[in-house]
């Protein structure tokens, strides 16, 4: 059985739609900027990728909008979207229409402001529990668009968004369903999440006056990733069925690896990325060789970008330095469950167009980044079999493998 992509949806800090979003990456631009949504000035990092003049009114009522925290706003952006886009799927029955989708954190903005409110004695708003809960935005893309059928949440920290889009291959394989929403969402360019993240000293400090720079995959100098938000969202089904109706097939995805590393709650093991890149190019029946391009996770941590380049050399060999490898967080930051929803779609658009997006900022690479990371300008080069990694904290990483339907 083969399963392909029909429909894409996006909204990121660089774009709210598909081919804004993939114009802007092409062209290398950033979506990183002073943090706006609040009072930052006391953070150690005060930059971040958010989506500027998002406006929820645009599509969802006054009700809906006191329902729904933002992240599952995005989500609803974005499934709309890539439910215009695949086209009509009134042939299939609904309670064969299914929803996976991967979100790291959940309605963490309403928990941050419920329990601040909580603490000062004030009421808490009566849908705090319905907008925090992660599976809030599964459900209401389901609600949203009469989707009956298996209603499943993935939350693995940064990998949240590739294992809901290798569950929903495996529901496809496993003829649980006819065609699957599926993608991740993240709204977390929060107070608390900030803080967080920066008691870990996992986030750049030092280009609070720089942001366009301050995402800088592979690079000397990079000190950390930049929290961003966004969602993206992919419709698969069934290739025949998908061709019957006369959808437009933008991809195959044919393969899903996941392992964990068993090693540390937050540092990277190069022994679990690599084996999770190994399962995926077993699953998708191909040789390591056939790979042509890799969207990296490659968050700009000092650790994580040299930990993935040599698991990439130690799986591929001297291949690894005839493979493509890009980052698409050093315009638009990490958007930790949606990152390899998002990574998905600049894969697909690559293998769709031939053009591969730069990893931006990458003027002096580090020494121990050697692989040819398409720095600055992005480069033209058929490809016809891709990955899109993406490893999360827990030690949990997982690889997709797209190639050209």
């Amino acid at each position: 059985m083969r399963i392909v992509v029909t429909g894409m949806g996006v909204i990121s800090s660089i774009g709210t739609s598909v081919e804004q979003f993939w114009h802007s990456a092409v062209n290398g631009k950033s979506g990183i900027s002073k943090i706006t949504c609040f009072d930052a000035s006391g953070h150690r990092s005060q930059i971040a990728g958010e989506i500027a003049d998002f406006d929820p009114k645009s599509f969802l009522s006054n009700k809906q909008i006191e329902q729904t925290d933002r992240f599952t706003q995005l989500a609803l952006f974005a499934a709309n979207e890539a439910l215009n886009d695949c086209g009509d799927l009134g042939s299939y029955n609904a309670h064969r229409l299914a929803v996976c989708l991967g979100s790291g954190m959940g309605g963490f903005s309403t928990f941050e402001s419920s329990a601040s409110r909580k603490l000062q004695n004030k009421s808490v708003p009566p849908f705090t529990v319905p907008r925090t809960m992660a599976n809030s935005a599964a459900a209401w893309i389901a609600t949203q668009h009469a989707l009956k059928g298996v209603n499943l949440t993935c939350s693995t920290a940064c990998s949240s968004a590739a294992n809901a889009i290798g569950m929903a291959l495996d529901l496809m394989r496993t003829g649980k369903a006819d065609a699957v929403v599926t993608g991740g969402v993240e709204a977390c360019v929060l107070p608390l999440t900030i803080s967080g993240f920066e008691a870990l000293h996992a986030l750049s400090t030092g280009f609070n006056d720089d942001p366009e720079h301050a995402s800088r995959p592979f690079s000397t100098g990079r000190d950390g990733f930049v929290m961003g938000e966004g969602a993206g969202i992919l419709v698969l089904e069934n290739e025949e069925a998908a061709i019957k109706r006369g959808a437009t097939i933008y991809a195959q995805l044919t393969g899903y690896g996941c392992t964990c590393d068993a090693a540390h709650i937050v540092a990277p093991d190069m022994d679990g990325q690599i084996a999770a890149m190994q399962a995926a190019i077993n699953d998708a029946n191909i040789a390591p060789n056939a790979v042509d391009y890799i969207n990296a996770h490659a968050t700009s941590t000092p650790l994580g970008d040299v930990v993935e380049t040599n698991a990439i050399k130690q799986l591929f060999g001297d291949h690894a330095y005839k493979l493509a490898v890009s980052a698409t967080k050093s315009m638009i930051g990490h958007t930790i469950g949606a990152s390899a929803a998002l990574g998905s779609i600049a894969t697909i658009k690559a293998l769709q167009t031939g053009t591969i997006h730069p990893t931006a900022n990458l003027n002096e690479p580090d020494p121990e980044c050697d692989l040819d990371y398409v720095p600055n300008k992005a480069q033209q080069r058929k490809i016809k079999t891709a990955l899109c990694n993406a490893f999360g904290f827990g030690g949990n990483n997982a690889t997709l493998v797209y190639t050209t339907p």
